[in-house]
């Protein structure tokens, strides 16, 4: 059978029925018997809602106190959540043994991030065993505000990094 386009982007991904400790892990913050890594509780980085091989999403709301221009949401924190959740979507897509590290990360701005309602969406669109891309994207009222892709190196056991 001639594997999809998307199987050969993502070589390096767990299979989906695969019970891996990431995928527990991300079972466990969402459904809060797990606890939020302690940057992640400082840099008051929202939790993921879903998950599914790959991919993560978050329905959160952005505070008003994460502003820097008025009414625009500080565009660090922004990347902050970028490396966040696409180490999130790492978790849900790579087998154990596996650890990653960000290589390079960049954020589109399609339109302000304001305070209030916003969606985060992460997936892993590209996997091999060394490398892989994902895609983090941001909606505010229906709409698409900002696309970033993060680069990621992966390493195989003895290379543990997450």
């Amino acid at each position: 059978m001639q594997p999809t386009s998307t199987q050969s982007r993502r070589h390096g991904v767990a299979p989906n029925d695969t019970d891996t400790q990431g995928r527990r892990m991300l079972t466990g913050l969402i459904d809060g018997t797990g606890a939020n890594p302690p940057c992640a509780e400082l840099l008051n980085l929202p939790r993921a809602t879903s998950w599914s091989p790959g991919l993560i999403t978050s329905a959160t709301v952005f505070p008003e106190e994460l502003t820097l221009t008025p009414g625009v949401v500080f565009g660090g924190w922004i990347a902050c959540l970028v490396d966040h959740f696409a180490g999130l979507a790492m978790l849900s897509a790579l087998p154990d043994g596996t650890g990653f590290l960000t290589a390079a990360l960049a954020v589109d701005y399609r339109a302000p991030l304001v305070p209030g309602p916003a969606d985060i969406e992460a997936e892993v669109t590209r996997c091999s065993t060394r490398h892989a891309m994902v895609e983090i994207r941001f909606s505010q009222s229906g709409r698409l505000a900002a696309v970033a892709t993060v680069e990621q190196i992966i390493s195989r056991a003895g290379g543990q990094h997450a």
